[in-house]
């Protein structure tokens, strides 16, 4: 039994939102990369919930509305043991539904297991940042659970078929913490708590009953001691928000639901020109069926652009290692456990009011899931927090020179 019960810790809805738009104004403050148009919107308060598969609540997802269009959403903790309250900001509307989900799942459910009992579904986050529909079963012979993806609707096993792949199955985000961890991330949520409570309980409610964010920016004067940030739109003469402007890094979605490490690498290769399809850049990784990809693909990419690129795997992923390959220009793989995303950008501050204790340092995330049909609506982009997540490894790329 762990020393700290994920149950004592979960965060309420009013408190979560406070944090959320504290992590939108932040963003906002120091022009994030990606989220200027979320300037004249909104935080919606009511979040969809996620929970665990331990049963306790995970996440809030606040959408960021502009009147009822969504432009993004806030990932927050619904748990002190997540660590940072703000996980993400997710840029851009999603393509998946979990109600349209759910009735879609009903017919499925009953053709699978036609003599099982099934709970109400929960929306879950299986293995982060993934996000399934779990129905617990009751009846003969059949598992006490079942997941199903959110968007590609596939059964997601509940553990890996072979070790330290990546590609799609099941893991639990809070039983996956040790005690020592456990306790890191708690003093890391309570210096966070210290920072929002340091505002005055009528900055608060006025923060709170605003109805945009220029309001609320002029209740907090955010001091800073350091900010820089970077993508790899290096191409200065347009701006990435102008028309004209063209993206340097490009979103690929996983066009099979375990392919998250063959679409990553192909973003990586596309970066330097290299038009491969997903299918044709499976075998190369190692690829195998419902087992995804081993963690190390370096080889993968050595070969598909014979030895042009010299590739790396480091199991010691740090965030200083992110920010010197994107201030060199190079892409790279962003590992975590069972999954892969690229990434293509770093932020860093520092804040000296509100402070909260320590660096802010985030990496900016090219996802390939979810999977949709319409590859063009696939994946998802958002800026993350570092010490958030548990960083398995890197894969990371440079031109061969020799």
């Amino acid at each position: 039994m762990p020393r700290y019960e994920s149950g004592e810790y979960i965060v309420s809805i009013s408190d979560a939102y406070e944090h959320a738009v504290l992590a939108v104004l932040r963003g906002l403050h120091i022009a994030l990369p990606g989220i200027a148009s979320w300037r004249q919107a909104a935080v919606n308060k009511r979040p969809t919930v996620i929970f665990d598969l331990s049963g306790h609540p995970l996440f809030f997802d606040f959408a960021v509305v502009l009147g009822r269009r969504p432009l993004g959403y806030a990932r927050i903790a619904a748990n002190q043991l997540v660590g940072s309250p703000g996980v993400a900001l997710e840029l851009g509307a999603r393509q998946w539904d979990a109600e349209s989900a759910q009735r879609k799942l009903g017919s499925v459910l009953r053709r699978r297991f036609p003599r099982a009992q099934a709970s109400k579904p929960r929306l879950v986050c299986y293995s982060y940042p993934k996000l399934g529909l779990m129905y617990e079963l009751s009846g003969s012979r059949v598992p006490p659970r079942v997941i199903f993806d959110v968007a590609s609707l596939d059964v997601i096993p509940e553990r890996p078929k072979r070790p330290n792949s990546e590609g799609a199955y099941a893991w639990s985000f809070l039983e996956s913490l040790t005690d020592n961890e456990r306790s890191r991330r708690l003093d890391r949520y309570r210096r966070h708590e210290k920072a929002r409570r340091s505002l005055s309980a009528s900055a608060r409610r006025k923060l709170t009953a605003a109805k945009s964010f220029p309001g609320m920016l002029d209740l907090i004067r955010f001091k800073l001691k350091k900010t820089i940030s970077r993508t790899l739109q290096y191409c200065d003469h347009y701006d990435e928000t102008e028309p004209r402007s063209h993206h340097c890094f490009s979103l690929h979605a996983q066009e099979v639901n375990d392919y998250c490490a063959v679409a990553t690498c192909q973003m990586v290769l596309c970066y330097y020109r290299y038009d491969y399809t997903q299918d044709d850049i499976a075998p190369d990784l190692g690829y195998s069926s419902g087992s995804g990809c081993p963690s190390d693909q370096s080889g993968g990419w050595e070969t598909l652009t014979c030895d042009h690129l010299d590739a790396s795997y480091d199991t010691s992923p740090t965030w200083e290692k992110g920010r010197d390959e994107i201030e060199a220009l190079h892409p790279f793989k962003s590992g975590i456990p069972g999954h892969a995303r690229a990434c293509a950008g770093y932020s860093y501050s520092s804040w000296s009011w509100p402070a909260i204790g320590g660096a802010d340092k985030k990496l900016y995330i090219y996802d390939p899931w979810p999977w949709n049909a319409d590859l063009k609506l696939g994946g998802a982009v958002y800026w993350e927090d570092w010490d958030t997540i548990e960083h398995t490894n890197y894969v990371t790329a440079r031109v061969n020179c020799s």
